[in-house]
């Protein structure tokens, strides 16, 4: 089975947004589901995609704080959202009510106005579509967001520990592990080492 990979390259990550951007500008009337939206909470959060699906507007606009239980541990996790991504947030709901699911589907509930929340298979074609607009060849699914969060974040802090709590995971060799810091590091390491028989 291939693993799902981090997006590394900062120049591919800006192509994302900016390919989400422009769809989004296109949406019919109507039509609030933001990708700019899915991937400014998927990339600064590390949150996962069951977990992100299930917020509604006023889970996040307004708030400093994201808070959730998430599905597949039941653990109760509360991230900071930093000011830029408050400042997205904002700009990205503005005029939508607070109740709405934050990452709304165009299916209505059986018999109602309301509208559904997206589901994981409707996230993984987003993030699928805007990767391979931007270029991405490497192997994109649901978890592309987090552990792209998860591999910046190690770069830039270099605090395992911290990310292991961000993501929730039992040790630090998981967590580098899932976010392919340890390929990366044998790689360089690899590259650099050599053992030939020296010239005579």
């Amino acid at each position: 089975m291939k693993v799902v990979e981090p997006i590394r390259s900062a120049e591919a990550l800006a192509r994302c947004f900016e390919i989400a951007a422009a769809h989004d500008s296109k949406r019919r009337k109507g039509d609030k589901l933001s990708w700019e939206l899915l991937l400014v909470m998927g990339f600064n959060t590390g949150l996962r995609i069951s977990d992100l699906v299930k917020l509604r507007v006023k889970d996040v606009r307004g708030q400093e704080y994201v808070r959730v239980v998430a599905q597949k541990t039941g653990k109760d996790t509360r991230l900071k959202l930093n000011r830029g991504v408050r400042r997205d947030i904002a700009r990205l709901t503005e005029g939508r009510g607070g109740d709405e699911w934050l990452f709304q589907s165009r299916q209505r509930v059986s018999g109602t106005k309301f509208r559904k929340a997206i589901s994981r298979q409707r996230a993984y074609q987003i993030i699928n579509r805007v990767a391979r607009a931007a270029g991405i060849e490497e192997r994109i699914g649901c978890h592309t967001l987090r552990k792209t969060f998860g591999y910046h974040y190690y770069k830039q802090y270099h605090d395992e520990v911290g990310l292991q709590r961000i993501l929730g995971h039992d040790n630090r060799r998981d967590t580098l592990v899932y976010i392919g810091i340890t390929a990366d590091e044998i790689d360089e390491k690899l590259a650099g080492f050599s053992l030939r028989r020296r010239a005579i």
